[in-house]
């Protein structure tokens, strides 16, 4: 048997939101201004957004919407090559889709549990 480099990867998507009342002449500018000072709070290392007019919001994640899980074949420099769709041995195809949906970490948004 072959020996292979393989990186195991958790990803959580984190969801945090704050509601503002934006004076701009088109929702896009008003959407421009808001992020504008989300990137302001970011370069200072704060998760507070204020805009210019003083209202401020704590932006914080207080919400996992999605887990997963996969595997990435690495190089012998520990590279990232490609990501690597499991087999489980032995077992069917339809098994092994069962698997890749509960098991494989592709669960319910916002647990982590297994999907139906």
């Amino acid at each position: 048997m072959t020996r292979y480099r393989i990186r195991l990867v958790e990803q959580s998507i984190l969801e945090g939101s704050g509601d503002f009342t934006v004076e701009a002449d088109t929702p896009e500018l008003a959407a421009g201004i808001l992020l504008a000072a989300h990137n302001r709070a970011r370069e200072q290392c704060s998760n507070v957004v204020t805009l210019p007019d003083g209202q401020c919001r704590r932006i914080e994640p207080t919400d996992v919407i999605e887990n997963s899980t996969f595997c990435m074949l690495l190089d012998d420099a520990g590279q990232e090559v490609r990501e690597i769709e499991p087999e489980w041995e032995g077992a069917t195809a339809d098994e092994q889709q069962r698997n890749a949906q509960g098991a494989y970490g592709l669960g319910q948004a916002g647990t982590a549990e297994p999907g139906p």
